[in-house]
């Protein structure tokens, strides 16, 4: 790329969106840097020095230049006949023009194309190609109209033929003339512009972080680090109505600021961990489910909260003209309702995890507590088996049947039972003597020498 701003020219920065506080200011150029196409530039006011693109610098004109413009009115042509080809150009649809200057598709330069319209968000004009009716989108600079309109003089310069000037009014409109007619030619003479070619996004990507500084890094270093945990979507600064597209190219923006290897703050890897986390938890559909349900459930609480708080807002009813959807709709649009539903999100989400670690915590003390029961079942198992086992032993039994006969003061010796002195002797039994009517009344007898009858041979009776 050629480059036509030479070493030590002044020159005023414009159009840059990572460093709007820059735009405006003037600077000196230093060199052009070839290997990345930019400009060193050092900015008059501080001294800061940046590589800026060729269409974010402007040449400007000399003390003596400036002095005579003071003079001379040169007309809006001619000044800006150099930057016929800005983005800020607009051209009619089914206008005829020819595209030049592209780098990324070569094989279109030279051809005839009719514009079909001009899209805002890209800032680039929907072309289809004549020749192969094939559809691009071009920039203002890489297409060019095929009749251009010749330079216009500025109606102070104009003499009128009827007009009866003196000397010096003549000679000064003279002078206009001829510089405007000099400007005019040295534009149509010059070379064109540094033309810049459609890039893709990966490109665009690396061109803007080309200009990021240091301290926008750590910002969002700090950022990331200071937001709410439980939220990924605060993580990724999005929207929580975000699509997949949406969370996949926050992450590739912020993954590329805060990467340990381009970023040189000392917590930038706890950083890139995080997005990465945020990332992979928006990427399973059940955490997102969940997520999503209790943003919904947010969202539906500060509604509820406004419809309640506006029901008697009479600004707001002569404003909307009674229209409580509009009303809502622009509510819904605002910042304000980002906010609210923020802060709601996060005491839901709060809420909800406590709720969930509470109950883990339960959990677990249930599944010790069993855990611990059923240890002490198979130690008490353990134990009676054992026991058991004990207890069913033949020299044990053996014990036990000798201690009952100590007990009982016999020992068996030649198949009979002999006593042992000292054992244990039981009091002597007396016996029970009745007179004969308890006798007969024991044996089932009454008075008359009959039978009585049993309570059981008493019911069979009846």
């Amino acid at each position: 790329m050629t480059h036509r701003i030479d070493p030590g020219t002044s020159v005023e920065i414009g159009g840059l969106k990572a460093r709007p506080d820059l735009n405006g200011k003037r600077a000196s150029v230093v060199q052009y840097a070839s290997d990345r196409e930019r400009y060193q530039v050092k900015v008059v006011e501080g001294g800061e020095e940046l590589y800026l693109k060729p269409v974010n610098v402007k040449a400007m004109p000399p003390a003596s230049a400036s002095a005579d413009a003071a003079n001379t009115t040169i007309p809006p042509s001619a000044t800006a006949a150099g930057d016929a080809l800005s983005d800020t150009a607009d051209l009619a649809p089914e206008t005829e023009v020819t595209v030049s200057g592209l780098k990324s598709r070569p094989e279109l330069n030279g051809k005839r194309g009719r514009i079909v319209r001009y899209v805002p968000d890209r800032e680039r004009y929907h072309v289809v190609v004549t020749e192969t009716k094939e559809e691009t989108y071009l920039k203002r600079a890489n297409i060019a109209t095929l009749t251009a309109d010749p330079p216009a003089v500025p109606e102070t310069a104009k003499v009128s033929e009827t007009e009866t000037l003196d000397d010096d009014a003549a000679a000064k409109a003279a002078v206009a003339r001829e510089s405007i007619e000099a400007a005019a030619a040295a534009a149509a003479a010059a070379p064109p512009p540094p033309i810049e070619e459609i890039k893709d996004s990966e490109t665009l990507l690396r061109e803007f972080f080309a200009d990021v500084s240091d301290a926008t890094r750590d910002a969002e270093v700090e950022r990331i680090l200071s937001c709410f945990k439980l939220n990924p979507y605060e993580h990724l600064a999005l929207r929580f109505d975000a699509k997949e597209d949406d969370i996949r190219r926050a992450f590739r923006k912020i993954s590329l600021l805060v990467h340990p290897d381009k970023c040189t703050h000392e917590k930038a890897k706890a950083a890139f961990d995080a997005i990465g986390q945020a990332q992979q938890l928006l990427g399973t559909p059940e955490v997102k489910r969940e997520l999503d349900f209790n943003l919904e459930r947010a969202r539906d609480a500060v509604v509820k909260n406004w419809r309640k708080n506006t029901r008697n807002d009479v600004v707001l009813r002569v404003r909307f003209s009674g229209n409580r959807e509009a009303q809502l709709a622009a509510f819904l649009a605002s910042d304000e309702f980002h906010e609210l539903w923020k802060l709601e999100a996060r005491k839901m989400i709060v809420d909800v995890e406590w709720r969930r670690r509470k109950l883990t915590l339960r959990i677990k003390a249930e599944e010790e507590r069993v855990e611990k029961e059923e240890k002490e079942e198979a130690q008490e198992r353990k134990r009676k088996s054992k026991a058991q086992k004990e207890w069913d032993n033949e020299k044990a039994r053996e014990g036990r049947v000798g201690g009952w006969r100590d007990f009982m003061g016999t020992q068996k010796k030649g198949g009979k039972k002999q006593k042992v002195a000292g054992a244990f002797k039981g009091p002597k039994l007396k016996k029970e003597e009745r007179s004969k009517e308890e006798t007969e009344d024991f044996h089932g007898l009454d008075r008359n020498g009959k039978r009585v009858l049993r309570p059981d041979e008493v019911s069979k009776a009846w």
